[in-house]
């Protein structure tokens, strides 16, 4: 590929990869939360579309450089870049992955002329971005509904428990990873690139993309139908039944090749109706404009989740009293576990530096039961969540705790998520959860910890 020729090609490419270093805590971010969760497993081919559509862009002359700088465009990559800052101190994860976006569609269009067609690249990203799980839980209620329905149309006894349903041979549980999603990414993806690459009017666009997504949630209900009644004929001895995940694509299948089918119903009649294609009439003399490169690069490279971590300041405390703890709450990535005595009881404080963009209280797996252990009931406080948990032997004990920053403390992960917001000013991103466990004579009362603790 001579490089001259395909300058556009080059420097869209260049402007993402720059992105990416310049991103790196990122980029491990989304290697973790995407490419190794089968949610998201359509996510090894993102990368390899999105090079294939930086040529396209190029082969259909859909792309124009910039002659000279946009103040705008350099205003909102700026304002992107500032927020990815702050977003990647307070870890919070929706807005650090939003702002890293903004930041990369905002360098493009300081660098090349805005149209759509050069937008779409950039935002196909989307589709491994972890911001889908929202949909998850209704996705999953949806399920529990139409599963419910479908299965009052056959013979077998059903009886619905929340996501629970049970049969005279089992239990099957429709829980998130059933809602779904995985399907609606998929043709969500599937039917914007072909919509991208084929079609050329809103009301096809439209169409392809209802079929495709409707395609993706019958799916979902087919497989679990199928997998109940497969369930109760073979006594749940189906291999299906611990193994079900492929089950789900053989289904998707030809739902697909119905997709495509539709599609090219809808190429031919835009072509009967003369609709052609999207293309732009590249400028002869259309150089790049050198000073917006420069300016674009330098604020991507300055203001950058890489340049955030390594500025970060350290608020840690020094004082630290080792905790002596038979009985852990399952937390990670903490930098250390501090603890002091109250009047017998021992508060316990996990300290996380913010070192790692998971580094942080609100780290998903964080959770204050122990290993081995269930919760019984949760118990009122102001200050304090707090529960009451059994082991195996049925011995209970009484767990409260909450999450600190340097401001205060928190009981909600919300209220801890503002402060860290606030805090990112001045680049503090200490964070902490304290942490008690004290065992239940006859009763397991709050109050006195309550007391002990004012």
């Amino acid at each position: 590929m001579d490089l001259k020729v395909h300058k556009f090609f080059w420097v869209l490419l260049s402007i993402t990869v720059l992105w990416c270093l310049a991103n790196y805590p990122i980029m491990v971010s989304l290697w973790e939360y995407s490419f190794d969760d089968g949610t998201y497993s359509h996510a090894y081919l993102v990368p390899f579309i999105i090079v294939y559509l930086f040529y396209i862009l190029e082969q259909e002359n859909r792309v124009l450089f910039r002659e000279r700088p946009s103040l705008p465009w350099l205003g909102l990559l700026a304002i992107s870049a500032i927020g990815l800052v702050l977003t990647t101190w307070s870890q919070i994860s929706l807005l650090y992955w939003a702002a890293s976006l903004g930041t990369l569609i905002s360098l493009a269009f300081c660098i090349f002329r805005f149209n759509v067609s050069t937008l779409f690249p950039f935002s196909f990203l989307v589709f491994i971005f972890p911001f889908w799980g929202a949909l998850a839980i209704p996705l999953q209620s949806l399920s529990v509904y139409v599963v419910t329905a479908l299965m009052g149309l056959t013979n077998i006894p059903v009886y619905v428990e929340n996501e629970f349903v049970t049969i005279p041979a089992g239990i099957f549980e429709i829980a998130e990873g059933c809602s779904g999603l995985r399907y609606v990414i998929v043709s969500a993806a599937i039917s914007s690139l072909y919509v991208f690459l084929y079609l050329k009017t809103l009301r096809s666009a439209l169409i392809f993309t209802s079929v495709a997504l409707a395609g993706a949630l019958v799916t979902n209900w087919l497989r679990i139908v199928a997998l109940i009644v497969i369930g109760h004929e073979t006594e749940m001895q189906s291999s299906l039944m611990t193994d079900h995940n492929n089950f789900g694509w053989y289904i998707y299948i030809p739902v697909a090749i119905f997709q495509f089918y539709i599609g090219r119903k809808l190429e031919d009649r835009e072509h009967a109706a003369g609709k052609s294609g999207i293309t732009s009439k590249r400028e002869l003399n259309s150089p790049l404009s050198r000073s917006a490169l420069f300016i674009a690069s330098g604020l991507c490279l300055v203001l950058s989740s890489s340049v955030a971590l390594m500025v970060a300041e350290d608020v840690s405390n020094e004082d630290c009293s080792a905790a002596t703890l038979t009985i852990e709450p399952r937390i990670y990535n903490y930098a250390r576990v501090c603890s002091a005595t109250i009047e017998d009881i021992e508060l316990v404080n996990f300290e996380f530096d913010g070192e790692h963009l998971d580094d942080k209280a609100s780290y998903y797996l964080n959770s204050p039961i122990p290993e081995g252990f269930h919760t019984v009931r949760n118990l009122d406080s102001d200050k304090w969540n707090a529960r009451e948990i059994s082991d195996r032997r049925t011995k209970r004990f009484l767990i409260a705790y909450r999450y600190g920053t340097s401001s205060g403390f928190y009981k909600s992960l919300f209220s801890l998520k503002k402060s860290r917001l606030k805090n990112a000013l001045s680049g503090d991103m200490s964070s902490s959860i304290q942490w008690i466990i004290v065992p239940c004579d006859s009763s397991c009362n709050l109050s006195n910890i309550e007391r002990a603790l004012q």
